[in-house]
Order: structure tokens, then C-alpha cells, then sequence
């Protein structure tokens, strides 16, 4: 019988392999166009160099190739990746160690005879709580005298997001969405402040280049140029240098300090967090989504545990500082995401295929929503039937808080607003959520009228 090869949606661009998925494992296969790099891969040193410094995703080469019937092809199996995340739900210090990795990797290629034709953020993703290189497909042989041609994608999609966000707003890595080619650098000039200009850096990598394509595209230009090798490394050295140095915007929202700065109290939290641990010790589970997980305190409860825990938060600012601490503190289970949860991140690419949407890629064996159903029903006016089955689609098991009118957080929402949420009461929450869940346990938190629930997926 014939297997049925899945090739992946995001893979048809590179003419030189593609990924597919075969029993539930994704592999990568390799044409003969690409042998030739491939070996001097694996030959040089580099790879077993990447793969020791923990910066390029590991693989196997697979002998027996019959059984996917792809003839004349080389097959390996990259380690699997739980959870694919995209550019656009990553920190600003998150973007700044991809960037970084992308360049560190390109400089170690060099040195190898080897160099990345791509320099796109989707080859990244984050794994073990550090970025990590996925696309091995992405080295070429290095012919030295040539220019480095990944050189103008690597500041349309790196530095292009990461001055929107020195210079803006937290949140302009969501620009990829729009942008997932990179941000046009002629639009990102008009979006920058005047005083960006007077960086020399940001001068020669931004308005130069945007200035010189503009240029080609008037008078075709011959780009042909000799680049040394000494030249390349001085161009990635001169990157690092200033990718290193780049300050991230950082402006104070709502959530910034919510546990520690509001009126919720110490006693509250730490109730909160038994009920947490004993609920959760009386259900088998080996992965936990943390949904509106802000500064990450109850993600951080299971930290270097043998549990697998995204923690999702809509607030650009709490995400970076629970990744600085996860890359402060080495913590290798925890990844944090940045998803907006009434407007996830949505499948975009061609036929809306390429890059799937948040809520088809989160799956988890328990999905925490505390402190977060009253903001989906009262500030997004989401339907409890709606939420209970959105959280359904996502996980087995359910930690839910439900927070009453009659709490200062849920009359703060309505102080300025009409209250027409007569079906928000703990009575319909139960009757809406046994529809879909089985309650299993639930009790008030000490010293509030808010309930905590564990329930399973009828």
C-alpha cells in the first residue's frame, strides 16, 4: 500500500526539500539538488558545532527510505517540537536572541565554508527555554567574493521588527502578520522617528538599503560586488554588535505588576495557589496551557518539573520579563507566548494553510483559565458557551476560576460601562460548562467569593 505523503503547507517554497508528515512525526526530505550542501554539512564540523552549542535543531538520517516511496531522496527526522510558535507571538527579547542566533549561526557557517541563504524568523523556534535554528535545509556552500544574499530579508524581518519595538510599541512584532515576508524597509522609514536616522547603524542597514533598492528599481543597477570574506565577517560582527545593543520600548499596561500592585492580597494568592497544586495533584497530566498566565507565578509553580507549560499572555510586557527569568534562570519546560485570547493569532500564508492558527496548534492535558473568564464574558462579551467550547477543542482537563459580580476586579469592568450581563451569575457558568465539562472538584477561595473548578472533558 502506498503511504499518503502530507507535505507540509508551509514548505513549498524551497525547491531543494520539503516537510511532510508521516504517522503523526514530521521528517524533512532532502532532493538530490540539495546533496551537495548536505554533505558539506554534515561533513565540515558544522552540524555536530550547532548541535553541541544547542543552536540547530538535531535530526537522523532514516535507512530504510522505501516505505514513503519518495525515490532518489535522502530522508531525516528532525527532534519534534511540541509547539510551533510564530515571530508575531514572540517578546522583544525573545526576537532579539533569534535575531542574534540567526546571526551567530550565519558567522560560524562562514568559518566552515558554509552560509545561510535564508535569514527569515520562521526558521526559529524556541525550545528548552532558547531559541533554536529548525531549517536544515537552509545552508549553502559559502562562495567567497559574494555578498551575503540573506543580508536584505535579515533586516526587513529581524531588525525591521526589533527598531518598530525600540522605537514604538512592544507589540510590533504582530507587523509579521500583515508582513510575514518582512516589513518593507521604504514603509519602515516612514514608521521610525526622525532622531532613528542619526544611528549609524540603523542609517547604513535601514535608510541606505531602502534608499539603494529604490535606486535599482529606478536605473536596474548591476548589484554584482566583490565581498570578501573579511568584509562578511566585519558586516555580521558590526550586527551583532548592534542587535546586542538595541533598547527595547517598554510602556506600563493594566496587567504590569497585577498580582503584586492590585487589590488581590497576598492571602488570595496564596490560597489560589494551594487549591492549584492539590487540584492538580489529583489528575494525571504531563502538559499544561496556562491562558492569561500573565507574569507567569502559577506556570512557574512547575518549573524545571518534568511538565511541558506554554504560558499564553495578550500583554507584550509580562511575557518578556517571564522569558527573562526563564532565560535568567535556565528554565527548560516553560514557554512563553504572546496571543491575545479573544483574537488568537490567525491562520495566514497562502490559502490560509501556510501558517496554522493558534488555536489549532495549542493542545494540552490541562488548560488553566484563572482569573480570565470574566474578562472573555464581560470585556469581549464572549458567551460562556463559546469559552467552554473553545477550552474544550484545547485540553482534557480544566482548572477554571470564576470570578462573580460581586468581586472589585468584575465591578472595575463595569464601572463605566452598561451592565447587560444578567447571565453572568456562577449558577449559569456551572449549568453552560456541565454541557461540556464533568465539575470534579471545586471550593472557594479563602477571604473572596471567587471559586476555583477542576473539570474534565465529557
Amino acid at each position: 500500500m502506498i503511504p499518503v505523503i502530507s507535505k507540509h503547507a508551509s514548505s513549498y517554497k524551497d525547491r531543494d526539500g520539503f516537510v511532510f508528515k508521516y504517522e503523526e512525526k514530521y521528517y524533512r526530505c532532502i532532493h538530490v539538488s540539495y546533496n551537495d550542501h548536505y554533505q558539506w554539512l554534515m561533513q565540515s564540523g558544522l552540524y555536530n558545532q550547532l548541535i553541541k552549542k544547542k543552536w540547530l535543531v538535531p535530526h537522523e538520517e532514516i535507512t530504510d527510505t522505501a516505505k514513503f516511496n519518495l525515490p532518489g531522496t535522502k530522508i531525516i527526522l528532525p527532534q519534534q517540537i511540541a509547539l510551533i510558535t510564530y515571530p508575531y507571538e514572540w517578546s522583544c527579547a525573545m526576537w532579539q536572541d533569534a535575531a542574534l542566533l540567526t546571526l551567530n549561526i550565519t558567522k560560524n557557517a562562514i568559518n566552515k565554508q558554509l552560509i545561510l541563504k535564508d535569514a527569515t524568523p520562521f526558521n526559529i523556534q524556541f525550545l528548552n527555554g532558547a531559541p533554536i535554528f529548525i531549517d536544515t535545509l537552509s545552508f549553502e556552500k559559502y562562495v567567497e567574493e559574494q555578498p551575503w544574499v540573506a543580508y536584505r530579508q535579515f533586516c526587513e524581518c529581524f531588525l525591521a521588527p526589533l527598531l518598530l519595538q525600540q522605537y514604538c510599541t512592544v507589540d510590533a512584532g504582530k507587523f509579521l502578520i500583515v508582513y510575514p515576508n518582512g516589513i518593507p524597509l521604504n514603509i519602515l522609514t516612514t514608521l521610525l522617528p526622525k532622531k532613528a536616522k542619526w544611528n549609524l547603524h540603523t542609517y547604513l542597514h535601514i535608510y541606505l538599503q531602502a534608499n539603494i533598492k529604490e535606486k535599482k528599481e529606478k536605473n536596474k543597477v548591476d548589484n554584482s560586488t566583490n565581498f570578501s570574506k573579511q568584509k562578511m565577517l566585519l558586516l555580521l560582527n558590526g550586527l551583532i554588535g548592534y542587535v546586542s545593543k538595541l533598547h527595547i520600548k517598554k510602556t506600563k499596561t493594566t496587567w504590569d505588576d497585577y498580582y503584586s500592585e492590585t487589590i488581590l492580597s497576598d492571602v488570595y494568592l496564596q490560597e489560589k495557589t494551594k487549591l492549584i497544586k492539590s487540584f492538580l495533584a489529583s489528575v494525571s497530566h504531563s502538559s499544561i496551557i496556562d491562558l492569561g498566565a500573565n507574569d507567569g507565578h502559577f506556570s512557574l509553580l512547575f518549573k524545571n518539573s518534568k511538565k511541558q507549560i506554554v504560558a499564553v499572555d495578550g500583554d507584550a510586557n509580562c511575557i518578556n520579563e517571564l522569558y527573562l527569568k526563564i532565560r535568567c534562570q535556565k528554565i527548560t519546560n516553560i514557554l512563553p507566548v504572546i496571543n491575545t485570547l479573544h483574537t488568537p493569532s490567525p491562520a495566514i500564508g497562502w490559502n490560509n494553510k501556510e501558517r496554522a492558527a493558534f488555536d489549532e496548534r495549542i493542545k494540552g492535558d490541562v488548560i488553566l483559565a484563572l482569573a480570565l473568564v470574566h474578562h472573555l464574558a464581560i470585556t469581549c462579551n464572549v458567551p460562556f458557551e463559546f469559552i467552554a467550547n473553545w477550552l474544550a477543542a484545547m485540553g482534557n482537563y480544566l482548572l477554571i476560576e470564576f470570578v462573580p459580580k460581586t468581586d472589585e476586579k468584575v465591578k472595575l469592568l463595569l464601572q463605566n460601562r452598561k451592565d447587560i450581563f444578567n447571565e453572568y451569575t456562577v449558577e449559569n457558568f456551572q449549568l453552560v460548562f456541565s454541557k461540556t465539562f464533568q465539575i470534579i472538584l471545586q471550593e472557594k477561595i479563602t477571604g473572596t467569593q471567587r471559586i476555583l473548578y477542576l473539570m474534565k472533558k465529557i
